[in-house]
């Protein structure tokens, strides 16, 4: 039986050998989590990139929310109090050359989404001070977002990460489940929503200065999620580790791997999306860098068994450790929040079971 771990705070080494050791289990609810996120800003937003400049304004305006407990140590900067706290913030204000600098994105086409962004309603130009803010709610007649749909946009994302987070606590043998994961959540929303969206930015930007290209990653997730699920489950012996996951791809028999589904255009651009033209470009590109194959007779596509083609270029060890890098310090902050608010309950009630 597990024993109940002690008050100990947990480091982000850690979290990052756990993703090392246990990778095909863990980095599956990992590429799952990415998917699912990468797929609703997609579908909310029409674009990547746009997404990914809007989430950068985002990231700044929970900043700028979180301050304002510099001011009041109990300020609440939860979920439910998000709309009251955007109407009362200065709202951060960021010009295109910062985009630029933090995205990747070409200074062209910042300008353009930008443009876009504003048409729409999702960000707006601060004349005063010469720099554009996001807004959380745009209304017009080509876009309306309104408060019940945002809401159901996090509360899904908060569900997904909370999974997460708890197959982590498991692993650490924490006292803790899924429920008060999200409860956490959403009492801290914008605390816990910065960091989330800190360590995305950092992941996206990786991709985007190696491809110049961030949909081809949210396409890539699509074939390596299955196959890791199926090598999961074929797997006899329970090593789970980075290399042993990568070994087993290659040594899994081709006709095993066709007994997979597989992807395709049509499949993929119903998940994510994007649509079915874009995805085929994006499919084929893939299969050049070596990260796919195409099976001839059912034109569908494989994650390639070929090793060091795979691993060229996409599944790279510096890539590989830089995701378990930032990933594992969000991680680390919320098991040492829900480890630290948990002993404090714990000591509450101590407290008050000595004074009964």
């Amino acid at each position: 039986m597990q024993t109940k771990r002690e008050f100990k705070l947990i480091q982000p080494d850690e979290v990052g050998s756990l993703l090392i050791k246990h990778h095909s289990t863990l980095m599956t609810v990992f590429y799952e989590l990415q998917s699912s996120w990468m797929s609703r800003i997609y579908k909310r937003y029409k674009n990547t990139e746009t997404a990914y400049i809007v989430c950068y304004l985002a990231k700044n305006t929970h900043l700028e929310i979180i301050r304002l407990k510099e001011y009041n140590l109990n300020h609440d900067i939860s979920l439910n109090n998000f709309w009251v706290n955007f109407s009362n913030i200065s709202k951060p204000v960021e010009r295109i050359t910062h985009i630029v600098k933090e995205t990747a994105i070409p200074k062209e086409t910042v300008r353009r989404k930008v443009k876009n962004l504003m048409n729409s309603g999702f960000i707006f130009y601060d004349t005063k001070n010469k720099g554009y803010s996001w807004n959380i709610l745009p209304q017009n007649k080509d876009q309306y977002f309104d408060k019940d749909l945002y809401l159901k946009f996090i509360s899904a994302e908060i569900s997904s990460i909370s999974k997460f987070i708890f197959i982590f606590s498991e692993f650490f043998n924490l006292n803790l489940n899924k429920k008060l994961i999200e409860d956490e959540f959403l009492s801290q929303y914008s605390f816990y929503w910065y960091h989330f969206l800190s360590c995305q930015l950092q992941w996206l930007k990786m991709w985007k200065k190696k491809f110049k290209d961030i949909d081809i990653i949210l396409i890539a997730l699509q074939a390596t999620i299955p196959f890791l699920q199926y090598v999961y489950n074929v797997e006899n012996n329970k090593d789970r580790s980075l290399d042993n996951m990568l070994n087993s791809i290659e040594k899994t028999r081709r006709q095993d791997n066709l007994s997979l589904k597989g992807i395709s255009a049509t499949s993929v651009s119903e998940v994510t999306g994007i649509p079915r033209a874009t995805c085929i470009r994006k499919l084929e590109k893939l299969t050049l860098l070596g990260f796919l194959f195409r099976e001839p007779k059912t034109k569908r596509f494989f994650l390639n068994q070929n090793k060091s083609d795979r691993t060229k270029n996409i599944i790279t060890k510096d890539n590989i450790n830089f995701t378990v890098e930032i990933f594992s310090k969000f991680i680390t902050i919320i098991l040492n929040s829900l480890i630290q608010n948990q002993n404090l309950q714990n000591k509450q009630s101590f407290n008050f079971l000595k004074k009964a």
